[in-house]
């Protein structure tokens, strides 16, 4: 199991936030996440095998938010 850290921009309200989780939870491989609307950065619990932090991060740039991984 890896932890990724992804920093996001385009987040403006708690609906933004609902949505970027539920993209990173309908993620195969992703097993869980929290998103921060203060820090605008989402911490996902997934197996790297299965879905590495650039795939995650493009999911979010298809739905129109910046997003990269934050280096650790």
């Amino acid at each position: 199991m890896k932890t990724t850290i992804l920093s996001i921009d385009g987040m403006h309200c708690d609906g933004c936030v609902q949505v970027v989780q539920h993209l990173l939870e309908q993620q195969v491989g992703v097993n869980g996440c929290s998103v921060s609307l203060d820090s605008k950065q989402a911490r996902i619990a997934h197996d790297a095998d299965q879905v590495s932090a650039e795939t995650l991060a493009e999911a979010l740039r298809a739905a129109g938010y910046k997003a990269s991984p934050k280096e650790s």
